[in-house]
């Protein structure tokens, strides 16, 4: 949880339903989901607000398709289409298939998903792996099906080719790997790791099931929940560490689905150095609830989006990775709808309403601080770790031009609830020979325990032994409230004609509003409403306080385009052998000009202190806008903002 410095990393038989679902097939591309792009809330415009830009590096935009699952219709086709039209709007060249393409593995299934897939075919490179539900045919039927879409230069793992297989486009290593394989492809993951990292700036890895999962996950169920007797359970127990060592050190992004919510988080290995986990949502008929929630021995959640169709209404998620050399933007979309099954017809999908839930910047060469939740108790031991404040040391670019966050507080955050589980040994079988071996390693592998010097912010007593001693014994892992956290990263760019200075990202600030959510997904307002007992974080019985929201906090899962958050200071070093009278402080726009920060006759001469976060310095006029200065005896710029985006030193 200290600031990561990354520097520079080298680069049949299926009856009246199935006929009834090919119909449905055949009349989708007369349905809605747009064509041309027109409607306002449609992402899919290259290069929108935001977006990294640069017009020598080529582009290379990544989607991700989650479970296509479709209960008794076989494949959802109506969020699949919709998905998959917004990726052909938006330009997108590889679609990473996470699994659960089809309900049953049945041949008419594998038609359904295959004639559907095949009108992208050639806009977009589609990458499908297996997931739980896929196996439940037989492999020729899936050969048959993802053959042709797999590329010729695919470098498959030896023995179960077609389902582990690793792929390079531009400066991307793409290594995708089944459900069930994971825990038998380290060596292969590995292999595929060193040969491409020197010749790619970007590892992304795509598995059905989750790595550390709020209703699933590797590390609970084959680890605290293991078997002896279990190859799979075995296999990862001996890899969990090593795979966690690997990820963190090549910074892979671990993508998949399984879960059927989104979800994203920072895992750490044993030196807290962490990689991101995205959970990709739906594009089923189906949504689960939140079970175990955050593993805070080794996760902080950053992003969690639960929708069960217990409320009505499901989510089609979408996500887009743009990628221009080393930098990376990342945004994720939601489209709430109400389809059940293929023959409800697209209903609210047939002109999807996408919206913005979450977003991230990264490139090869940043430094990253995970910032805790204004919510964590003023008054306890702080972990090392427990820190709400933005502020950060300072960050240097390759070129040594520096900068770093001097103020601000995580004020706006999201909150969720998760619902009691149970689970239990089973002596012999299980790696754990009591419940109390297993509510040990339940602590070993997922929770943090909570002592007086290291408290658990998520539960005072995240789980216990129940009914000890009785036919009733068992692990109760309870219901909390988790606060999210952010990972805030500084991320520089090469300088171009038109800055005096590289150029620094500032990202994961304002990407949180104030929800606050049930298990199911129902909202609750976390301005009024106590957290579940024992979240408050100071060892009671408590549960979180009603928060205090700033202004911009909108409490809505929309994200705007330039959204506003939380007030912070950036300090910007002046390059050396710049001027600081001919010099000044920006931000670029939305149509890539820079835009200084304030005006030379706004621009305060006071180093900066404490109260400017919220008041002009008293050397400025009233009138000014925002509170910038120039620090003379640290030759740097300092500047209050509420946005995130890219600054840099610019001539004025």
């Amino acid at each position: 949880m200290s600031i990561r410095i990354a520097k520079s990393i080298a680069k049949t038989g299926r009856g009246a339903a199935a006929a009834l679902a090919l119909a449905v097939l055949s009349t989708l591309a007369a349905c809605g989901g747009g064509g041309d792009g027109s409607a306002s809330t449609d992402p899919g415009t290259p290069g929108g607000p935001g977006t990294p830009t640069d017009p020598v590096t080529p582009t290379l935009r990544v989607g991700i398709l989650p479970d296509t699952q479709g209960g008794d219709s076989g494949v959802a086709l109506h969020p699949m289409k919709a998905i998959l039209d917004l990726y052909a709007r938006s330009g997108v060249n590889v679609v990473l298939a996470v699994g659960d393409l089809v309900e049953n593995g049945t041949p008419a299934e594998y038609a359904l998903w295959r004639g559907l897939a095949e009108q992208y075919k050639g806009r977009m490179t589609i990458l499908p792996i297996m997931g739980n539900h896929d196996p439940k045919g037989i492999d020729q039927d899936w050969y048959d099906t993802v053959e042709g879409f797999i590329p010729a230069d695919a470098q498959h793992m030896p023995g179960s080719a077609y389902k582990n297989y690793a792929l390079v486009r531009d400066n991307v290593l793409f290594i995708n790997i089944s459900y069930g394989w994971l825990e038998r492809a380290y060596d292969f993951v590995e292999s595929m790791v060193k040969e491409h990292r020197g010749k790619v700036d970007h590892i992304i890895l795509q598995t059905h099931n989750s790595f550390a999962g709020n209703r699933y996950g590797l590390v609970r169920e084959n680890l605290v929940d293991g078997s002896l007797a279990i190859v799979n359970d075995v296999r990862f127990r001996e890899a969990y560490d090593k795979y966690r060592k690997l990820f963190a050190e090549h910074d892979v992004i671990y993508v998949s689905g399984h879960e059927h919510h989104y979800a994203r988080s920072l895992i750490r290995d044993d030196s807290d150095l962490g990689f991101q986990q995205i959970i990709s949502g739906d594009s089923a008929y189906k949504g689960y609830e939140t079970r175990f929630g955050e593993h805070e021995r080794i996760q902080n959640v950053l992003m969690h989006k639960v929708q069960h169709e217990d409320t009505g209404f499901v989510d089609a998620n979408a996500s887009i990775f743009t990628i221009q050399g080393g930098m990376l933007d990342y945004r994720s979309y939601f489209a709430t709808h109400s389809v059940a099954r293929n023959e409800d017809g697209p209903k609210e999908l047939a002109t999807p309403q996408w919206k913005l839930l979450d977003r991230f910047v990264r490139s090869t060469q940043r430094c990253e601080k995970v910032v805790f939740p204004g919510s964590v108790p003023a008054d306890i031991q702080r972990n090392s770790a427990y820190d709400p404040s933005y502020r950060t040391s300072y960050c240097a670019s390759a070129s040594g031009h520096r900068a770093r966050l001097l103020d601000g507080t995580n004020r706006s955050f999201n909150r969720y609830d998760t619902r009691t589980r149970g689970m239990s040994a089973t002596p012999g079988y299980s790696y754990a020979g009591s419940n109390m071996e297993m509510l040990s390693m339940m602590y070993r592998y997922m929770f943090i325990s909570d002592e007086s010097f290291s408290r658990n912010l998520n539960n005072s007593r995240r789980a216990r032994l129940v009914n000890e001693g009785t036919g009733d014994e068992e692990i109760e892992v309870r219901a909390t409230t988790i606060d999210l956290k952010k990972l805030v990263a500084l991320n520089w760019r090469k300088r171009g004609k038109d800055t005096v200075s590289d150029v620094l990202w500032v990202s994961g600030i304002a990407g949180q509003t104030g929800t606050y959510i049930d298990p199911w997904g129902r909202a609750k307002d976390i301005t009024t409403a106590t957290g579940l007992p024992g979240s408050y974080g100071d060892g009671s019985e408590s549960g979180k306080l009603p928060v205090r929201l700033p202004a911009h906090a909108t409490r809505q899962w929309e994200l705007s385009a330039d959204q506003s958050g939380d007030a912070y200071v950036l300090e910007f070093a002046l390059p050396e052998g710049a001027d600081a009278g001919a010099t000044t402080l920006a931000r670029r726009d939305a149509n890539g000009k820079w835009i200084a920060l304030a005006p030379a006759s706004c621009i305060s001469k006071l180093p900066y202190q404490a109260a400017f976060l919220s008041a002009l310095p008293a050397d400025v006029d009233a009138s000014c806008a925002a509170a910038v200065g120039y620090d003379a005896t640290k030759s740097a710029y300092w500047a209050r903002v509420d946005k995130e985006g890219a600054f840099a030193v610019v001539t004025r």
